[in-house]
Formats: C-alpha cells, structure tokens, sequence
C-alpha cells in the first residue's frame, strides 16, 4: 500500500481513497476500508464525513495502513482486526474461537422471538442454546426474555469463555456449560421448551470453493460437519425427546440446500410438528421451525 505523495501526513479522505484503490487492486471488498477507518478513528459515518479534510493522526494512520495491508495478504476478517461485531444492534467480542456473527443468524433469531410470543406467551421458558460459539444467539434471547433461564453449551472451552465475555458485558445472565450437542443438557437433566442451534452444516467437500477469510480464520469445528454437512443436525433431533418439555419449539439454521432434510428429520422424529422452512432475506433456505406438542 504505497503512502499519500503528501509531504504532509495525509487528510483522512486521501488516507480511505488510497485504500480503497489498494484493496480494489487486490480483489478485496473496499468497503473493508471505511469500516476499519471509523475502527481506528473511533467515529461514526456522520463524523468521518465531517471531518475527511482533517489531517490524519500519523500513529493512527499507520495502525490504519498495517490492517488494510494484512487483510488483502492474509485475508483475515476485519471483525478479527478490530476483535468485535455487531449482532442485532448490540457489539460482541470475537476471535479466531467463534464464528463471526452474520445476519442470517439474527433472522433466525428474530423468528424464535416472535414463535415464542405467538405460542409460548406468559409461560415460564427454558431456553437452550446449542453451540452457542461467541454467545450471541443465548445473549440475544436472554436480553429479549429476561426472566426466561438460558442455557448455552458449547463442546469448544475457549468459545464458552468468549460467551462468557460477551453475555457479562451485555447484562446476561445465562449458564453455560461444555460438552457435544444435547449431552450438557443431559448431564444438567434438563427439559427445555425451547432449543436454538446454528450448528456446522459445511461438507468437507465444500471447502475448496470457500474464501480464505473463512477457511483459514473461522474454527473449522464450527463449520464442518459430516454426512454431507447433516451429521449435527441428526443427532441434535434424534436426541430431542430425552431434552425438550412439550410443547416446544425447535429453531435450526441451516444451508441453503439443506432445507428439505432438516425438515424432513423433524417430520420423521415428530410426525404430528408444524414445521417451516424459512428463506433468508436473500431467498435462500436458510431456517427450519418447529412447533412441537407431543
């Protein structure tokens, strides 16, 4: 990334264009260079526009520089550079431990909220959380359902202290306990009315077609599943008797082509379920609801 040709130190407008062009020329997203620009600077849009005729702070600008030039040689996420994201409208600390939280995760989130007013209204809730990676699908329902008792697992130790993290800065509280899929419930013997898991749905296969911002930075313990990418889903449902309190509602994301055999796990586990698959705000397959009343 070749410096300003200003002999002064450059305003904040050159320093954002010529990282633009930079990442232009390395087929990164330039949108990478504003964000971590309103990172460094600690402003918002409104007051990057205002101040782009500003010098820009020599350290600051050179904090600035070394990010930009080691997402376009590594491809590591700029959510890892600034070690947060935004999640429903709240900031969670992330690192190469979790998954970086994407909007497709709030939808599914957004769904279980309004499936938990529409049917489980004025009830005492027990909410499980499975593979809860950074916290913020627990975090989020905790905040949205305050008496509700929330239970987040994760087989990952490190992954269950960045929850802990997350959900104690953001008012929380919620149990989190180690162990695969469903076993920490068991061992916990709860029943829980409502189960929530966005868990590894990739193929192994898949992963030559993926960026490196992905394959390289995200855990693959939180991407990858066997079995065409189905193996967590069939044993999360194949458990969900011994865990759920009926009736109750089960919420999985999933792949975009994975739609039809989650639902079709549902159905042959609980013949008599409502169950939906939902599409993303992109179209695709990306959620299964359950309604659950045996």
């Amino acid at each position: 990334m070749s410096k300003s040709e200003n002999k002064q130190q450059p305003t904040i407008s050159q320093a954002l264009q010529e990282a633009i062009a930079f990442l232009q020329t390395h087929q990164r997203e330039e949108r990478v260079a504003e964000l971590l620009l309103l990172f460094h600077l600690g402003m918002n849009k409104t007051e990057l526009l205002m101040n782009m005729r500003e010098s820009m702070d020599p350290v600051l600008y050179a904090a600035f520089r070394k990010d930009v030039e080691e997402h376009v040689e590594t491809g590591i996420p700029l959510q890892h550079l600034t070690g947060e994201e935004e999640f429903l409208g709240r900031r969670f600390y992330v690192n190469r431990d979790v998954l970086i939280p994407r909007p497709e995760t709030e939808e599914l989130v957004l769904g279980v909220e309004k499936l938990i007013q529409q049917q489980l209204a004025g009830q005492d809730l027990t909410i499980a959380d499975i593979g809860t990676g950074s916290g913020i699908i627990a975090t989020s329902l905790k905040l949205a359902f305050p008496v509700a008792e929330v239970i987040a697992t994760d087989i990952s130790e490190r992954a269950l202290l960045i929850a802990k993290s997350n959900s104690r800065t953001l008012g929380a509280s919620i149990h989190l306990k180690q162990g695969s899929y469903l076993e920490p419930l068991r061992q916990l013997e709860k029943r829980v009315n409502v189960l929530v898991s966005n868990p590894p749905y990739i193929d192994e296969a898949d992963k030559e077609n993926m960026t490196d911002t992905v394959k390289n930075f995200d855990p693959s313990l939180a991407l990858f599943a066997d079995d065409n990418g189905l193996a967590a889903y069939k044993e999360i449902i194949s458990g969900l008797s011994d865990v759920l309190a009926f009736p109750a509602i089960a919420a999985f994301e999933i792949g975009w082509q994975q739609g039809t055999a989650v639902r079709d796990l549902l159905v042959e586990k609980f013949p008599s379920a409502e169950v939906e698959v939902r599409q993303d705000i992109n179209g695709k397959d990306r959620m299964v609801f359950a309604w659950i009343q045996e």
